[in-house]
């Protein structure tokens, strides 16, 4: 009996340590830190105005790869600067297809996943591509003024802002409790029509479609917006304008 007994007391003990042994950890360090600063994401619905930084062409790329851009005016919380303008985003190539002889189509899936706010530090996003249009050749026309009411990080009902789409509910984080400022721009969308270089104006919140450029198309689907062309590889310049809306 007494054996017994000391040979249950070494498989408790021995199942006690192996427990301890496998029990996950808790984070510490610079992992702890990490965890309790990660930003939140955009709320959904907030318009950003922004630039490529590099030119994409299709027959270049593969999935997988990095598409650069960088915001084009400052986004204001509260009368606060947390997005300066040129600020690096980032997305990559979901798919692609490029112009052949016997398939003369092309297109680029991109999705856009983070931006970096005032700090430098990485934000999550999920963003989308609202509108697309000709490069600034003026720099006098990209201006550094802030977002206006109708565009930029959304309010839930804020006086002078722009009412969200998070409802009547409390006021969002990134709330701004002011009417940021977005220069005159575009707003038509899907337009053919080709523009004067000298003429080209900045898309405005509510531009939608591709805007003054000739052969191209854009789609939403999904996560990633696709930007096709029925004739040629598509291929957009740097300083290609984009305003996108965060999902």
């Amino acid at each position: 009996m007494r054996k017994n007994l000391l040979t249950m007391l070494g498989l408790i003990t021995l199942a006690a340590m192996g427990w301890a042994q496998n029990a996950p950890e808790a984070p510490t360090g610079a992992a702890a830190t990490q965890m309790k600063t990660q930003s939140p994401r955009l709320p959904a619905g907030t318009v950003i105005p922004a630039e490529l930084s590099k030119s994409v062409d299709t027959k270049k790329l593969k999935p997988g790869d990095k598409i650069e851009a960088k915001t084009s005016m400052d986004l204001l919380s509260h009368g606060q600067v947390i997005i300066p303008r040129n600020s690096k985003i980032v997305g990559h190539v979901t798919d692609t297809k490029p112009h052949s002889k016997e398939s003369p189509d092309s297109k680029v899936a991109i999705a856009f996943d983070q931006i970096a706010v005032k700090d430098g530090q990485p934000l999550p996003m999920q963003a989308a591509i609202q509108a697309i249009g000709r490069p600034l050749q003026s720099q006098a026309l990209t201006g550094n003024a802030p977002m206006s009411e109708s565009g930029g990080i959304p309010s839930s009902g804020a006086p002078g802002g722009t009412a969200g789409p998070m409802g009547g509910g409390d006021p969002s984080p990134h709330a701004p409790d002011s009417a940021p400022q977005f220069p005159a721009g575009n707003a038509s969308g899907n337009s053919s029509t080709a523009t004067s270089s000298a003429t080209t104006a900045p898309l405005a919140p509510t531009s939608k479609g591709v805007v003054g450029m000739n052969g191209i198309s854009l789609n939403n689907a999904g996560p990633a917006s696709v930007i096709s062309s029925e004739k040629d590889n598509v291929h957009l310049d740097n300083g290609t304008q984009l305003i996108l809306r965060t999902q």
